[in-house]
């Protein structure tokens, strides 16, 4: 980026002072010494700034619930594993093609994805960080994915059909293998999603139980009543 910045405006500045200076009479010598110094200054000056632009640690959305220290810093570790992986998987994607290979991305882009979505919920913020759920999530984040995503990353070179047939057989029986292994933990994560929206579902019957009974005792206690 400060390399196109500088290479950008050098140039533009180049050809802006060169003819007005062709125009003058003048020569080229002094617009391209222009040019270079913009270009210098804007492409130096841009990789400066974003060399020391520290990266921003990952953040939680609001809650209405007080999420606890620990549970705090569990879930942000969770957070940066899970964009790291999805990085992994986006580079993965640039290189490699194949309808089989494409749909086990998909599964486990998607499964990082609704991670971080489960992480948002307020009933697993407001739990403990070594709630069973929450080290589940942890694990799949830090270990279970990435050793897949790992398993990947070494299988793939052996699907070109210039590899030994050998060799392919095992590395698309290795797909299938990771293919099932994400779709167990896509199965936990399923259980982990119906257990909070089924919170949420209980939560909203009983407010709006405690509104209905709420709103008839009010037509009940009328001004005609008293």
């Amino acid at each position: 980026m400060p390399a196109v910045l500088g290479a950008t405006l050098g140039i533009s500045s180049f050809l802006v002072l060169g003819v007005s200076s062709l125009i003058g009479g003048a020569g080229l010598l002094a617009p391209l010494a222009a040019g270079l110094g913009i270009a210098v200054v804007t492409g130096g000056g841009t990789g400066l700034l974003l060399r020391n632009r520290a990266p921003q640690p990952p953040r939680l959305g609001r809650s209405a619930t007080e999420i606890p220290t620990a549970t705090r810093s569990m879930l942000e570790k969770i957070l940066r594993d899970t964009r790291l992986q999805r990085r992994r998987l986006h580079r993965m994607r640039r290189r490699t093609r194949g309808r089989a290979l494409a749909e086990i991305l998909n599964r486990a882009e998607t499964m990082l994805l609704r991670i971080d979505a489960l992480l948002g919920a307020g009933s697993i913020q407001s739990r403990r960080a070594s709630d069973g759920d929450v080290m589940m999530l942890e694990g799949m984040a830090e270990r279970y994915i990435p050793e897949l995503i790992d398993a990947l990353e070494s299988t793939v070179g052996f699907l070109d059909p210039s590899t030994a047939e050998d060799a392919r057989d095992r590395a698309i029986a290795n797909l299938e293998s990771i293919d099932e292994q994400l779709a167990v933990l896509d199965g936990r994560l399923d259980r982990l999603e119906d257990d909070v929206i089924s919170g949420v579902t209980r939560s909203l019957d009983v407010h709006a139980e405690f509104l209905r009974a709420r709103f008839a005792d009010e037509r009940r206690d009328t001004f005609l009543d008293h």
